[in-house]
């Protein structure tokens, strides 16, 4: 499956710089790889648009091609990922690059999501962890703890931004996660790195899980 067309398909805008190494590996590898973002078309003021309300109880959080962290409400953003793979669905295989809820909301047999697969992996690891949670921003305590609830793991939640980073708040997060008893730490969200996994594992004594590693690794030893 060498020669398979993948999307790699990033909420925000495409291409990513802070994932611009990693995309180089897979190529390396020889995978046939394609940047596509969900708001490429858009002007910044439709962008704008897309912004959580009050009420918003699910957001997602990405980057555009300007360094700008952007927050999307996922109900306003969801037509338009949709749309996006709809339109690249001659693409062997989708890679849709959030750890967002999206299973039984999208449609294409073709489409990879990474929440789908980290908590499978992480269930198959062990069911019963105690699971440390750093998540962008506060307000996606909730969404990201429901997700991994729902698939029956005890969880913790602490908020730090790749995109925003900041080893020292990162590594206090991170603390206080493992303070709380937690066996695991997940950064849940596609910005985290590989480095940044390091730089955690260097100073605490706690495993930790990038969803962007796991994944990039499954495709590139897979597809």
């Amino acid at each position: 499956m060498k020669n398979a067309k993948i999307a790699v398909v990033t909420i925000g805008q495409a291409p990513r710089k802070d994932m611009a190494s990693d995309i180089v590996k897979l190529k390396d590898a020889g995978l046939d790889i394609t940047e596509f973002g969900v708001l490429d078309l858009l002007t910044l003021d439709e962008i704008n648009t897309l912004a959580p309300t009050p009420s918003d109880d699910d957001i997602l959080v990405t980057l555009l091609t300007s360094g700008k962290q952007v927050k999307l409400s996922k109900q306003k953003l969801m037509p338009y990922i949709q749309k996006r793979m709809h339109d690249l669905s001659n693409f062997q295989w989708i890679l849709l690059m959030c750890t967002g809820d999206f299973a039984n909301k999208l449609t294409g047999k073709n489409v990879l999501l990474p929440d789908h697969f980290m908590t499978h992996l992480i269930k198959g690891i062990h069911p019963h962890l105690h699971l440390g949670l750093i998540g962008p921003e506060p307000e996606q305590q909730n969404s990201v703890c429901d997700k991994w609830q729902r698939a029956q793991f005890n969880v913790s939640f602490a908020a730090s931004s790749p995109y925003h980073f900041n080893e020292q708040h990162l590594l206090m997060a991170a603390q206080k996660l493992a303070a709380r008893g937690a066996d695991l730490l997940i950064l849940d969200c596609m910005g985290y790195s590989n480095s940044i996994k390091k730089m955690i594992q260097d100073k605490l004594n706690i495993p930790v899980v990038v969803p962007r590693d796991a994944l990039f690794t499954l495709i590139k030893d897979v597809l």
